[in-house]
């Protein structure tokens, strides 16, 4: 009896092992894209549409700033995975990639608050914090991309 509760606690404590190890693999191989994907389809093109916020009218032109806010907020969760990218990874750790991530995100956060409130002051002002955390980024960790 005792061997079949040893075996039992064993296969237990291997299967748990193994599922942890899968996990961990999984998390690791999530990225089929790298971090230069997704920002050049996803973050320019909702960023490009907070900056040329004028003056939206109609619910629709308040529900294309929703969008491209909530874009960006999701990006950014992809981008903080990691990417297929040689430097990827190693980016996503950096401390300086960090305080850059966080800061896109409170300014998309109030992108996507001003356009939920049809604030167009508070979008504007909300577009003035991301693109310090942009240009800053990109100096750092992709510095030909400032002078494009």
């Amino acid at each position: 009896m005792f061997h079949l509760w040893l075996f039992v606690r064993i296969l237990a404590i291997g299967l748990v092992l193994v599922a942890s190890a899968s996990a961990r693999s999984e998390a690791n191989s999530h990225a089929a894209l790298t971090i230069k994907e997704v920002m050049e389809s996803i973050i320019v093109p909702a960023s490009d549409t907070l900056w040329a916020a004028d003056d939206p009218q109609t619910e629709e032109e308040w529900q294309v700033l929703e969008d491209a806010a909530i874009r960006t907020i999701a990006a950014r969760y992809l981008m903080d995975l990691g990417g297929t990218g040689p430097d990827d990874n190693r980016w996503v750790k950096d401390p300086n990639w960090q305080v850059f991530s966080n800061a896109l995100d409170k300014a998309a956060r109030d992108s996507l608050e001003a356009a939920r409130d049809k604030n167009i002051d508070r979008l504007l002002d909300a577009g003035y914090e991301l693109y310090p955390p942009c240009e800053g980024c990109h100096l750092i960790f992709n510095p030909g991309v400032v002078n494009q």
